[in-house]
């Protein structure tokens, strides 16, 4: 796999055509390698699990913490591909996604993990089911022409012309190796109903806690087929999506149906926060664009915050502290519900992906793994 390069690991659609490779399938599972470096390695998200940290990152690694980020175990992960979302709807059950349109499930708090959806496995039978629609039509149209008349035979044959071109190009497709789009969020509003999003509009969900993924792509008015680079919610019914091209997506039914929201910036967003004690979404993007609504979607309004770094990941917590991350060590940080942030500068100016707040220590990760900034200002 070839690695971030920009250090915001989490802003696949900057570099996703480096990002994108093609694996084969392999009944062989691969866990991902225990490391005592794992801390230090390239982290792209983390949340709070009660007491608990879990974070996910490059190789597979999930990493969980019981102490507030100071020291780190590694759990067992069935994949070594890149993990770049997390999510936990209670203290126990939580959700993984990333690359290979990989999908996996915890049912212990983070320690252990098992694979929901296997995206390569899914893409090879699409590709059978597409091989076997291509021969199905060419078989059609050859019987048809068996009975067609003098009139009808030139415009048969031109279709059969095609038909043939397309089992061709099926057939090949089933002779390279498997490709899927990587997913770059994962967000459950509760144990049964949740989504994962990702690169080129792919856009799954399930109702029944991941027993079943079903694509939804076509349900969303994305006909570029924009990459989908983050969802969040308010656990209540109305859900957010946002991605490349300014693109704006909203639910306000649990996702049974979608609107499309008028763009007003034509740059990616990278990362969007749910306030839960606020109420306010945030939404932000490249060059430290930042913007809250206060009627989920409807109107926004610029937040000022002295910063033109690309802004990746973050988080709210009930407490009014918010915390948003991004490039060159960038860390904005509020206890005030988002109204004004502090900006904080990681001296090492790796770039960060995400980052949460235990009381006045932030957590962050990143490039550089794990950084622990106490009281909001002294860096550990």
């Amino acid at each position: 796999m070839i690695p971030y390069t920009a250090g915001l690991a989490r802003l696949a659609s900057i570099c996703l055509s480096l990002l994108l490779t093609a694996a084969p399938l392999s009944a062989a599972t691969r866990y991902a390698p225990i490391m005592p470096l794992a801390p230090q390695s390239l982290l792209l998200d983390i949340v709070i699990v009660g007491e608990r940290l879990v974070a996910v990152g490059e190789r597979g690694h999930i990493l969980y913490s019981d102490d507030g980020g100071d020291n780190w175990e590694q759990a067992r992960v069935p994949t070594t591909q890149m993990l770049t979302s997390v999510h936990f709807t209670d203290l126990q059950h939580g959700w993984a996604a990333g690359h290979d349109g990989l999908i996996l499930v915890s049912d212990d708090a983070g320690e252990h993990w098992r694979i929901q959806r296997d995206g390569l496995a899914v893409q090879h039978q699409t590709n059978l089911e597409e091989r076997e629609i291509a021969y199905q039509r060419l078989e059609n149209l050859e019987q048809q022409l068996a009975r067609a008349d003098a009139q009808e035979r030139e415009q048969i044959e031109l279709e059969l012309e095609d038909a043939r071109l397309d089992l061709e190009d099926a057939d090949l497709t089933l002779e390279e190796p498997v490709f899927t789009s990587p997913f770059m969020a994962v967000w459950f509003q509760d144990a049964k109903r949740g989504w994962a999003a990702g690169a080129f509009g792919t856009f799954v969900a399930t109702e029944d806690g991941g027993q079943h993924w079903v694509n939804r792509a076509p349900e969303l008015d994305n006909p570029d087929e924009f990459h989908l680079n983050t969802i969040t919610g308010d656990g209540k019914g109305r859900v957010f999506i946002a991605g490349e091209g300014g693109v704006m997506l909203r639910s306000l039914n649990g996702g049974r149906s979608w609107e499309t929201l008028e763009p007003f910036y034509e740059g990616s967003w990278f990362g969007a926060v749910y306030n839960p004690g606020s109420g306010d979404l945030f939404l932000f993007g490249l060059r430290g664009n930042l913007y809250r609504s206060s009627d989920f979607g409807t109107s926004w309004e610029s937040i000022e915050n002295s910063s033109n770094s690309t802004l990746a990941g973050g988080s709210a917590n009930s407490e009014g502290h918010v915390v948003i991350v991004g490039g060159v060590g960038t860390a904005l940080f509020s206890t005030d519900g988002g109204r004004s942030f502090r900006r904080i500068l990681m001296e090492d100016r790796l770039g960060l992906s995400a980052g949460v707040s235990i009381g006045e220590r932030l957590v962050l990760v990143g490039q550089g793994g794990v950084e622990v900034v106490e009281e909001a200002g002294h860096v550990r």
